[in-house]
């Protein structure tokens, strides 16, 4: 059970091994987290919980059309929520997915994770 001020975290990702080392990865690091092996099931996991903090998901989601679907509605609902994609490809389109998400390209170590993790959860810098 999560805490009342935990931050949300989900992790969209159709592989349950890495799903599950990512999880137990943010778990570590205070998040509570839902696992979706789709972004259909990320967008239900989400709606069902309200806010959404952090989000790890594959790019582009395996047998779904649109590949950010659920990352474009998700920024809509979730304006400040951080994210890491996934890529298993290093030049696959990462369209629909936000600007500032941070890029990790599978196979990935746990150094590579934390880095990835770590970035995406620094503070926005103002372009002043």
């Amino acid at each position: 059970m999560s805490e009342p001020n935990q931050e949300f975290a989900i992790v969209i990702e159709p592989k349950a091994m890495l799903a599950d080392m990512i999880s137990d990865y943010l778990s570590r690091a205070g998040y509570a987290v839902a696992v979706a092996a789709t972004h259909v099931g990320g967008a239900a996991q989400a709606k069902a919980h309200g806010k959404v903090d952090f989000a790890v998901a594959a790019v582009p989601a395996p047998g779904e059309d649109h590949t950010g679907a659920y990352l474009e509605e998700a920024r809509k609902v979730n304006p400040l929520m951080r994210m890491v994609v996934m890529l298993s490809d290093p030049l696959a389109s990462v369209a629909g997915a936000p600007l500032d998400a941070v890029q990790l390209v599978k196979p990935f170590s746990a150094e590579e994770l934390d880095r990835a993790v770590a970035l995406a959860r620094m503070p926005a810098q103002s372009l002043s």
